[in-house]
């Protein structure tokens, strides 16, 4: 959601934008998504969309898998997340609308038919199996829902689009989810080596930012009894170490030359693990368990969180990257000359 903020509001300072993100994360979206449900012409049907789509799912495993749901879930909170997204963020932007400098974005998803990554950009969106979307102009809102529909708590968009494969327009059924679950950090369309006949997004860089958000090591305080915390806590296992490979492939791709360098600002980072001391740095401890469920901020913790993350941030970036600091003349050069985006 903030990358794509950014991107698409070409028209305003860093500073504007700052204080916009500040807004938002201070209002919330938690109170906005249940409003918009509650509205007559979404609420029947949303709940005759849930009762359709559970019934498929009882009769498919009472079938053991002999009946396949034809019926779409057309209509979830998803919807209503999308919805208050367009209005507040997003109003009339598309994946081509204009974009800060110029900048080539890539909204990562993950289609759960196929089991593989589904990403939207301003240049195509589609999938390599799937192909590439005919009509792929896409509201940025859609997509940026799509990438953050957590499964455990939102559910997934189900669609029917056209795709172009090999010169053949075929409609395909997509159900799109959390790009996390495939590619957590955003950063394998950044990989050099990709092979174009398996992605269609392909954006080499010597050097790589990666902000990663994740909580690192658990404390092993959480005592997972019921069914919906023992799912939740497999999931987040899952994620993890989904993650934690591609940080090992990020040190191949540098130990190898593939790539120049690159710092990853992680807010589980472990303090005494960092390469540098950092003054005042706001320790883990303090911000390492506030929950990411769109609900509305404390100043405080809106301060924290980016306050850890800009220390973590400049740090890294002059430890890891100084030469990119020193041939751009100054650390203080202007983000605006970020060459791409790509987000999870």
């Amino acid at each position: 959601m903030i990358g794509a903020y950014y991107a698409y509001t070409p028209q305003k300072t860093f500073e504007e934008f700052e204080s916009d993100i500040q807004r938002f994360l201070q209002e919330g979206f938690q109170s906005a998504i249940s409003l918009e449900l509650l509205k007559p012409h979404n609420l029947v049907p949303s709940l005759a969309s849930f009762v359709v789509a559970q019934a498929q799912e009882v009769a498919a495993r009472v079938s053991n898998g002999r009946f396949r749901p034809v019926l779409p879930r057309f209509l979830s909170r998803t919807d209503m997340f999308r919805k208050v997204l367009t209005r507040k963020l997003f109003p009339g932007r598309t994946l081509s609308s204009t974009r800060r400098q110029n900048l080539d974005v890539v909204i990562g998803a993950c289609e759960l038919r196929l089991g593989e990554a589904f990403r939207f950009g301003n240049r195509c969106s589609g999938s390599w199996r799937l192909g590439t979307m005919v009509n792929g102009d896409v509201p940025v809102a859609f997509a940026v829902a799509a990438s953050a529909a957590y499964p455990i708590f939102l559910p997934a968009f189900d669609r029917r689009w056209k795709f172009c494969l090999n010169g053949v327009e075929t409609e395909k059924r997509v159900v799109l989810t959390d790009g996390g679950i495939y590619d957590n950090l955003g950063v394998q369309t950044l990989e050099p080596g990709r092979d174009s006949r398996f992605s269609l997004h392909n954006f080499p860089c010597e050097n790589l930012v990666v902000c990663n958000a994740g909580l690192g090591q658990e404390s092993g305080d959480a005592i997972p009894m019921g069914f919906l915390s023992r799912v939740q806590r497999s999931f987040e296992i899952i994620h993890r170490r989904v993650q934690d490979s591609t940080m090992k492939r990020l040190h191949h791709l540098k130990s190898s030359g593939l790539i120049r360098g690159f710092a990853m600002p992680y807010l589980g980072q472990q303090d005494a693990a960092l390469p540098v001391k950092i003054e005042a740095l706001i320790p883990r401890e303090d911000v390492v368990e506030y929950p990411t469920d769109f609900a509305a901020m404390p100043t405080e913790w809106i301060e924290k969180l980016s306050g850890r993350g800009e220390q973590l941030t400049r740090a890294l970036v002059k430890e890891y990257l100084s030469y990119l600091l020193e041939e751009n003349t100054g650390a203080n050069k202007s983000p605006e000359a970020t060459p791409g985006i790509s987000m999870q």
